[in-house]
């Protein structure tokens, strides 16, 4: 058969109970659970190394990062591992096709939580020429037409890829007025065991690093329309960064006068007028491309259609 191939564009809580104890015990008792027990979270794996942050596109090194934002300014990322890969470090495998890092934003004002808090679950697809750098660079809130990127809100990145955490998070469930807040930003990879089972959450190694950010009223609009403009950016050249299915390297020839790639394009944005069709190939196909239908005496030919299997 053969067929077209198209492109498209816990925290857990920490219950003690009480315990009796010897005086002399009461100290070593407070240093431990003072060590696992913080802000009522779950120790986890602190990757080394550290974030930078900038108004600028990170190059190769971390040069012109700063720590401090106004919402009228892009503003990228950058973090640089000590002595290890992005693969080791984060223990990254791949899952579903793709490698992929975590992205957290925590906003806070006046060190207390803002709104909803913190956005979650947006995926980073890791091409495979990152996975041995021992540096990643990353867009936070970035220009447009410089985004470079590819979030997701699923695993799979077969949906609500281009949506950009911090551009998205531009409303009132996060920044509820103008003013300053701190914005933490969490790096980090939900790690597998030997069975390929997701581990607990204090395993997961991450990094994380933060900056301010005075969001001003008069920058919103601006705000709401580079963060459309760069979804759409990100999602016409999705593609570009996820990897193709094999057939898209390997794909079979359409010989036929009658069918050719022209043809077979007009055809395709004719049937599928709310589709931008970036890429088509067929697959390899050794059997008939048309169908023949004859009159009820087989002596006259009354049409033929395309073989509907491709």
């Amino acid at each position: 058969m053969n067929r077209f191939f198209f492109i498209f564009t816990q925290q857990r809580s920490i219950h003690l109970k009480k315990i009796a104890m010897q005086p002399k015990l009461l100290m070593p008792a407070l240093l431990l659970l003072n060590t696992f027990v913080h802000a009522g979270k779950i120790p986890k794996i602190d990757v080394p190394g550290k974030m930078y942050f900038s108004n600028q596109p990170f190059g190769e090194t971390n040069a012109g990062a700063k720590t401090s934002f106004s919402s009228n300014e892009f503003i990228y990322g950058r973090l640089e591992l000590s002595g290890s890969s992005i693969k080791e470090a984060f223990k990254v495998k791949e899952i579903k096709n793709h490698y992929f890092l975590v992205c957290e934003v925590e906003v806070l004002k006046d060190g207390e939580p803002v709104g909803y808090h913190i956005s979650q679950n947006n995926y980073i697809l890791l091409p495979d020429e990152n996975l041995d750098k021992t540096w990643l660079n990353l867009d936070i809130l970035p220009e447009p037409a410089r985004a470079t990127t590819l979030y997701s809100m699923t695993d799979d990145f077969t949906a609500g890829y281009g949506y950009i955490p911090l551009y998205n998070m531009i409303n009132p469930d996060y920044f509820p007025s103008a003013g300053t807040y701190h914005l933490n930003v969490k790096i980090f990879s939900r790690t597998l065991d030997m069975y390929d089972r997701e581990e607990d959450q204090d395993k997961w190694p991450f990094i994380q690093d933060g900056f301010d950010f005075t969001l001003r009223e008069a920058d919103i609009a601006t705000l709401k329309k580079n963060g459309k403009a760069a979804w759409e950016f990100m999602e016409g050249n999705a593609f570009r960064y996820d990897k193709l299915p094999p057939v898209f390297s390997n794909p079979g020839k359409l010989t036929d006068p009658n069918a050719t790639t022209a043809k077979v394009a007009a055809i395709l944005k004719r049937d599928l007028p709310e589709r931008n069709i970036l890429k088509f190939v067929v697959e390899q196909y050794t059997g008939t491309l048309w169908y023949i239908v004859m009159d009820e005496y087989s002596l006259l030919l009354k049409y033929k259609y395309f073989n509907f299997h491709i």
